[in-house]
């Protein structure tokens, strides 16, 4: 167990889980490694739990509208209509709220990671359309938390060590399944790889989801499992850069 500022978080291990169940392990991976907060083991009854769910969805859209570093609990507490009394019953920061309303996102995707290892190899490019739809999908739903996250840890070393850590666990899973998939690329490339397939998704996914890019989706999901296929599995479909003196002599062919 960790503690980060005033939040005890119990750090789960995905690898001593088999998720290959009907996602009964994986519930339990989730359950154990949620992150501890002032009423994480008080028995709430429905109505309690309503309203720590509504305190925690304010606050998320509260983060978004006006920045986490902008957003006080006495805001919190007036949008969602409850006392600041209220408010230290279920919590003890908005810290606490921003790395419970996190713990959905992070193990969603882990999930989605661990996901392409089982993608079949008989026909990758429409498996992998079927696997970046599912991203965008993931996006969709936690892309608005993930910018707040990204807001907060600039000006805040914990969330940047807590979002590190994540993303650097993300990645290594998906280089991984990457190479279970029968990559020829060194651990190293593939995390190299693994990382920029993550970053131009999310980026793309806020062009245009966002702002509103006009692009059909079945040329998008085409072109990016295309990409990604040549990424990972490379040097076997892409011709590899000539070298200098290859490139030499071609210019004076």
């Amino acid at each position: 167990m960790k503690r980060y500022g005033e939040v005890l978080v119990v750090m789960g291990n995905a690898s001593n889980v088999d998720e290959s169940s009907d996602g009964t392990k994986a519930e339990s991976r989730r359950a154990r490694s949620t992150p501890l907060h002032r009423s994480a083991h008080v028995p709430l009854q429905k109505r309690a739990l309503r309203t720590k769910e509504h305190i925690i969805d304010t606050a998320k859209s509260l983060f978004l509208k006006q920045g986490y570093m902008a957003t006080t609990i006495d805001d919190i507490a007036v949008a969602a209509n409850v006392s600041r009394a209220s408010f230290y019953t279920y919590f003890s920061s908005r810290r606490e709220i921003l790395i419970l309303a996190g713990h959905e996102a992070r193990h969603d995707s882990l999930e989605l990671m661990e996901q392409v290892r089982h993608l079949k190899l008989d026909d990758l490019p429409k498996e992998f359309e079927g696997w970046i739809s599912r991203y965008f999908t993931f996006l969709s739903k936690h892309g608005g938390y993930l910018l707040t996250w990204q807001q907060a840890a600039l000006q805040d070393s914990e969330f940047r060590v807590l979002g590190m850590r994540g993303s650097k666990r993300a990645t290594n899973i998906l280089a991984e399944s990457f190479r279970l998939l029968g990559s020829r690329h060194s651990h190293a490339d593939l995390v190299i790889r693994s990382l920029a397939i993550r970053a131009m998704l999310d980026r793309f996914w806020y062009h245009w989801r966002i702002t509103k890019t006009p692009l059909k989706q079945k040329a998008v999901l085409e072109n990016f499992a295309h990409m990604v296929v040549n990424m990972i599995l490379g040097d076997d479909v892409v011709a590899a850069p000539a070298t200098s003196a290859r490139r030499k002599k071609i210019s004076t062919e």
